[in-house]
């Protein structure tokens, strides 16, 4: 047996003291290690993510190392503020929801109350009383070189309102309301007699300045609650072949002789609304000769009609020039003079007048035309049809 030596004596002890050494050894370089590496530690953060340990994390803004030649500093982190996202925090003493108050006093908003405007005061038209209704007013009345003309009163005060027809139903809400004019009255005594005995007084009755016994015809018509018309002869294309009659008013005739031409139509008859064409196409295209006649017509407190007949006419746009209440017939009912064509023109203009609210449709004296528009006048209520005068339809700028 070999003799026991350091060389081959049992490692138990040897290992038990290399082990000790060792641990030693590996203490001695943890430590140095830890001196060494402190700064660098603490450079990156270790000592700042050690003492926050346990605190409210915060976001840190990222670092970005770059090679300077100097040491860089650590920047400052950047704070993000956190929105709350609720309107509704924890109450700490009750676990309830608890509303949070605005940082400073709201004023309740004052509820707008609107300001009522008065109604609009429509001033009521005074009207001649019927039994005096076919006299014509002295302060409405002026003595021309012919006869009495109309001219406006000292208080402003028209003969298209004096003179006019108060409407069964005033106003444009849900009525379809139907103008009928019948023209030529005057000339012939049996169709002007006709008429009177057959038409409704909601009909319109136009006069030409023409005939006998224009005056009593005139004052049977107002008894009988007719509103009225004077018919004014105007030049035609075609004159003096196509002649409307004596006093004509002219395009190429010089002021003086229009006006007179004018007073001498108006001095016919009295106590009527306005006037209305007879032909005229050559006239009423000529706005520079129309519009002192629109000028004369407005002064004297008069409406204008249009029959309707003149394709090419400027009417309207004088009158809103010359400030004349102004209106248009829309369908003419027997140019063509038969009675089924006539009873179709007057299906027709109910038609348009359900449709728009308003039509005006405008005929002659002939039996025919008196015949069937007194029928239609007589069943227009159950037929939903208000027959109306035209003082009630015109676009009058003087209001």
């Amino acid at each position: 047996m070999e003799p026991e030596n350091e060389f081959n004596k049992p490692l138990k002890g040897y290992s038990s003291k290399q082990d000790t050494k060792r641990t030693s050894k590996a203490l001695v370089a943890a430590g140095l290690a830890l001196l060494i590496g402190l700064p660098v530690f603490h450079f990156y953060g270790g000592f700042s993510a050690l003492s926050s340990f346990g605190s409210k994390p915060q976001e840190v803004a990222e670092v970005t190392n770059t090679p300077k030649t100097e040491t860089p500093k650590a920047e400052e982190p950047k704070v993000v503020k956190v929105i709350p996202q609720s309107e509704h925090t924890l109450d700490p003493n009750g676990g309830n929801l608890q509303e949070i108050k605005p940082l400073e006093q709201l004023q309740p908003l004052k509820p707008l109350i609107p300001v009522l405007q008065p109604p609009v005061q429509v001033k009521e038209i005074r009207r001649q009383e019927q039994a005096l209704a076919h006299l014509p007013d002295p302060a409405l009345s002026e003595r021309g070189a012919t006869g009495v003309i109309p001219k406006r009163s000292k208080g402003g005060l028209r003969a298209m309102d004096l003179y006019s027809r108060q409407a069964d139903i005033e106003g444009n809400f849900g009525v379809a309301r139907v103008v009928i004019i019948i023209g030529g009255l005057g000339i012939s005594q049996s169709s002007t007699q006709t008429a009177l005995q057959k038409l409704h007084p909601n009909v319109t009755l136009a006069f030409a300045p023409y005939g006998n016994s224009l005056k009593r015809w005139m004052q049977d018509a107002r008894k009988k609650g007719h509103e009225l018309l004077l018919q004014l002869p105007m030049e035609p294309i075609d004159y003096p072949k196509n002649n409307p009659g004596p006093h004509t008013l002219k395009a190429d005739a010089n002021l003086q002789e229009n006006i007179a031409n004018l007073h001498w139509a108006m001095s016919r008859i009295t106590n009527y609304v306005g006037v209305m064409n007879y032909l005229g196409n050559k006239l009423l295209a000529q706005p520079a000769s129309l519009s002192p006649i629109f000028s004369e017509i407005s002064e004297r407190g008069l409406l204008f009609v249009e029959d309707g007949t003149v394709r090419n006419s400027v009417a309207q746009g004088v009158a809103v020039k010359e400030l004349v209440p102004y209106a248009k017939g829309n369908i003419l009912l027997d140019n063509v003079r038969s009675r089924s064509a006539i009873a179709e023109k007057l299906v027709k203009l109910a038609e348009q007048a359900k449709r728009t609210g308003m039509a005006i449709g405008v005929g002659n004296a002939f039996p025919d035309t008196i015949d069937l528009v007194a029928q239609f006048a007589q069943q227009a209520k159950q037929n939903g049809i208000e027959i109306t005068p035209v003082s009630s339809v015109v676009r009058d700028p003087q209001k």
